[in-house]
């Protein structure tokens, strides 16, 4: 699933400090067998799992889990896109972008996995482990019902996004916005990183084609998002006959379209393999039906979906190529044509679209697959 880069020994120490020290103040006479690595994902955080086991005193504050999860940071936590937004300043965050969204979720639903510690400069957290069974394993499990589980999980959204308003907390989701702005820096991004030549008029159109579609989403009106809502950042979690999909990742939540987080769903990585396009659309309108028409704006329901999904698509093609190119992370790469299909599928035949299906069609950085 993502990089897998074994912690350093220091790092280990003080997660296992940590840890220890949850353990006596939550789950006396709790000890630790196994510490190992955990996948993680496109961002500068590793993780840690601690295997647990009671000791032969009783703890004191509830039976203890059998493992906790241990998130490592590195850096302020905040989203690429924010230092061009600059809602946090020369010095960045001064909470950590994960704690402050979670203190905001984890009263209004239970999908959010529980903060158990954090230490004092906020670069260990202490976290419930909801296990390694990502949303896009299960659906693709022998027996399973994609459109069920991907149904749950819009289910999920749609109430959060109903639940999710600013209470006045200071959640830093509600101090920055998918706008005109963010759109544009976000298809620029995709232009200087996605695309392989340069011809300067052929940009110049295509920056003017997704100029267009950045101001028709900027009309939309804007709800709480969780950004990376996809297969992989959802977890299903089987505990005795009930299966729960617990969501990661959040720290990255702003405002955005109500159909954000819908097209990342339906459309992120190699979803459309799972998620071909009738059952998207099916998906679409089982989650329109669960909000208020209001939400959508001006735009028709599966407009509005495709807008976002287009946006977010080119965006990932941008990312992922930065994440090769100046992270060293070439692995993004074999994610690429999965990627740039959808892209391609999106733009083609789009009116008002010309010159983006072009470059997208010849001229893109696609992986090993695609042209180049």
């Amino acid at each position: 699933m993502a990089d897998v880069a074994g912690a350093r020994p220091k790092d280990r120490k003080r997660a296992s400090a940590l840890v220890a020290r949850t353990l006596e103040e939550r789950w006396r006479g709790t000890r630790i067998t196994t510490v190992g690595d955990v996948a993680g994902d496109a961002s500068a955080r590793r993780y840690l799992r601690f295997g647990l086991a009671e000791a032969d005193e009783r703890p004191l504050a509830g039976a203890a889990p059998r493992s906790l999860v241990v998130m490592l940071c590195e850096g302020s936590g905040a989203a690429l896109s924010s230092d061009e937004l600059a809602v946090f300043g020369d010095e960045g965050p001064k909470e950590l972008p994960f704690v402050n969204v979670w203190r905001f979720l984890s009263p209004l639903t239970d999908a959010v996995p529980e903060i158990f510690a954090v230490s004092e400069d906020q670069s260990v957290l202490v976290l419930e482990d909801v296990g390694d069974v990502s949303l896009w394993q299960a659906a693709n499990e022998p027996g399973a019902d994609p459109e069920a589980l991907f149904g749950r999980a819009l289910d999920l959204l749609a109430d959060l996004q109903t639940r999710a308003v600013d209470d006045g907390s200071g959640c830093y989701a509600f101090g920055q916005a998918f706008d005109e702005r963010l759109f544009d820096w976000e298809f620029e991004h995709f232009i200087e990183h996605g695309l392989a030549r340069s011809d300067a008029r052929a940009l110049a159109a295509c920056r003017a084609e997704l100029h267009a579609v950045a101001v028709r989403l900027d009309r939309m009106p804007k709800v709480f998002a969780h950004r990376d809502y996809h297969a992989w950042n959802l977890h299903v979690q089987t505990r005795g006959r009930e299966a729960r999909i617990r969501v990661l990742d959040f720290q990255d939540a702003l405002l955005a379209p109500a159909m954000y987080d819908v097209a990342s769903l339906l459309t992120d990585r190699s979803t459309p393999e799972l998620i071909d396009t009738a059952l998207a659309h099916r998906l679409v309108e089982r989650f329109a039906a669960r909000i208020p028409r209001e939400r959508l704006g001006a735009e028709d329901t599966r407009e509005a979906f495709e807008l976002c999904a287009l946006q977010r698509v080119l965006k990932v093609v941008g990312r992922f190529n930065y994440l090769a190119a100046v992270k060293g992370k070439p692995r993004y790469l074999d994610m690429l044509p999965a990627v740039v299909a959808t892209a391609r599928r999106l733009a083609s035949g789009r009116a008002g679209l010309e010159t983006t299906a072009a470059l997208l069609a010849n001229d893109v950085k696609g992986g090993p697959s695609c042209a180049r």
